[in-house]
Formats: structure tokens, C-alpha cells, sequence
């Protein structure tokens, strides 16, 4: 691979993506930042998905790994795996986004100024769109900084906007969790570099995220109905009944690697997790956080209800 060492590899999981993964595609080939390899896995694509990705391989640098259907979270471990050790940063990209074109350059600009010793991962605010690309308005900003804290609760880390260097991807490959404990592999993935490591956020857009039938953000609700909703959310989602799960496999790995601040944060939470009075104490003091004031109050009173 052409210099190697500047090169980032963007790795992209497909499945059934037809309808966008083209306009994708060529969004990924229109960043100001060369060189760029794209490496993708089709997850057992039944539409079109494979003939679009069979015509770009034999047009543009890159390559296409065709799979079983195995789902989105190991799809990316194997992506990760599969990755160069030669390159200098690796990207994760989903098949129905379109990036802004100097998405990749802002990204290697952040990390840049990171020793390449210390694992390192650049994370973005996100436009959100309709299938047509129409604005619908841009997501939450978060205020608060990336963290292990944060982590241990809510992922900030869209896993589309993540670009990581190699001392961060030697890290997540140290340890390959079981993928049933996983909330999603960017949450995975945020959780083990804000532990020994730095996570870079970019308050701005760095893409525009497609909102369709199968992925959808919700913004528009206000007051109560936005309490209402959120609540239902941590009452329906795997994310939000695993976070405790997630997190016992974080320590089952990492644990003894941790340092004695983030080793005292985690075990007090997991152990609050075993009691009634012991979730009581941690509502009234957590040592955690996500991004709001209701995010917060919501994830506490889901602790404190054993629902996480």
C-alpha cells in the first residue's frame, strides 16, 4: 500500500444497503485527504448490494470481503481485525451516510496532534437528513467532554464519525469481548479508548446522517412528550438493559489493566448493581454521567429501578 503510513483505511460494513451505499461510496472517494483505502464486508446481502460493491472494486482502491450474515457488531470486530497494521488511522463508516469531503482531514488533523503512542480516536457531531439528503436539523451537541465516566453510561461516539489510530485499534484487539455483552461496537469501542486513552469530539458536523425507515434519531419532541419518550426508550432498548452487562464485560477484560481511579469508578458501580440500598447510594451520588440534565435523571432513576 502507497504510504502506507499516511494512509487511512475507511472500513465499511454492508447489508442490503442498495439504495445508498452507491451515493456513500462516492462521498468516501471525494475526501480532500489522500491516500484512502476503503476495505468493506458485505454481511449477506440479498439485494443489490454486492453487484454496486463488485463494480466500485474493479474502478477504485479498494477491497470487498463478502460474509454470512453475522450482524453489525461482529461485522465491524472482523473489519477491525482485518484492518492493516500499516496504515496510519482507521475510519468506520456505515453504508447509508454521506460524508462531508473533508471529513477524513479534519479527523488526521486532531489525532495528528496525539502522541501515536497513545491510543487515540476522533469522534463528531452528526447533521441529521432525510433519505434525500434534506436537512432535518443537526443532533444534540454534547457539552461535556468525552470521558470514562460518560462512557460507563452513554456512548458519544457515533460510530460513523469514528477515525482511531493504531495504538487504539492494538488496544481494542487486545481483548475481543463476547459480542452478546455489547451494546454496539462504537459504544465498545469509546468505553476501552476513554479508559486508557483520549477521545477527541467535534462539536461540528463532520457528515450528514440518513434518517430512514430502519435508522432514526428522534429530535422533535419537547417537554413532556420528550420526557415520555425517552423513558420508553430505556423501558424497550437492548442498549439500555445491556449498559450493566457491557460494563461487566469491560472489567472481565480490562479490569486489571485499569488504573486505580477508573478501577475505583467502575467497581463502585458494579457493585451498586447488587443491592437495593447499593443502588440507592449510587442514585443519590453516581460517579457517572451522560450528556443532560434529563439524560442524567432518566439513566439514574433506570439504575436505581434495576433496569439497566
Amino acid at each position: 500500500m502507497k504510504d502506507s503510513m499516511k494512509t487511512v483505511q475507511i472500513l465499511l460494513s454492508t447489508y442490503n444497503g442498495a439504495a445508498f451505499v452507491a451515493e456513500q461510496l462516492d462521498s468516501l472517494l471525494a475526501q480532500t485527504y489522500k491516500p484512502i483505502h476503503i476495505l468493506i464486508r458485505d454481511d449477506g446481502s440479498h439485494d443489490q448490494t454486492r453487484e454496486i460493491l463488485k463494480k466500485y472494486e474493479q474502478q477504485y482502491q479498494m477491497d470487498v470481503l463478502v460474509g454470512s450474515n453475522i450482524g453489525v457488531i461482529p461485522s465491524f470486530f472482523t473489519l477491525l481485525q482485518q484492518a492493516s497494521d500499516q496504515v496510519g488511522y482507521v475510519a468506520l463508516c456505515d453504508q447509508d451516510d454521506y460524508w462531508h469531503k473533508e471529513k477524513i482531514e479534519k479527523a488526521v488533523r486532531k489525532l495528528n496532534a496525539i502522541d501515536a503512542a497513545v491510543p487515540a480516536m476522533y469522534c463528531s457531531r452528526v447533521e441529521l437528513v432525510n433519505e434525500e439528503l434534506v436537512s432535518l436539523g443537526m443532533y444534540p451537541l454534547h457539552k461535556r467532554g468525552p470521558a470514562f465516566e460518560n462512557a460507563l453510561v452513554q456512548s458519544m461516539a457515533t460510530g460513523c464519525t469514528i477515525v482511531m489510530n493504531q495504538a487504539a485499534r492494538r488496544l481494542l484487539l487486545q481483548h475481543l469481548p463476547d459480542v452478546r455483552n455489547v451494546v454496539m461496537h462504537d459504544w465498545w469501542f469509546y468505553l476501552v479508548v476513554s479508559a486508557f486513552g483520549t477521545v477527541v469530539y467535534d462539536p461540528e458536523s463532520s457528515m450528514l446522517y440518513r434518517q430512514h425507515a430502519a435508522n432514526t434519531v428522534g429530535t422533535g419532541h419537547t417537554g413532556v412528550g420528550r420526557w415520555i419518550g425517552r423513558v420508553r426508550r430505556y423501558r424497550k432498548e437492548k442498549q439500555y438493559r445491556f449498559i450493566t452487562k457491557q460494563n461487566e464485560e469491560f472489567m472481565r477484560l480490562y479490569g486489571d489493566q485499569l488504573d486505580a481511579k477508573n478501577k475505583r469508578i467502575l467497581t463502585r458501580f458494579l457493585q451498586s448493581r447488587r443491592s437495593l440500598s447499593g443502588r440507592i447510594q449510587y442514585f443519590l451520588c453516581p460517579d457517572t454521567y451522560r450528556q443532560s440534565w434529563m439524560e442524567n435523571m432518566i439513566c439514574r432513576l433506570g439504575l436505581l429501578l434495576n433496569m439497566v
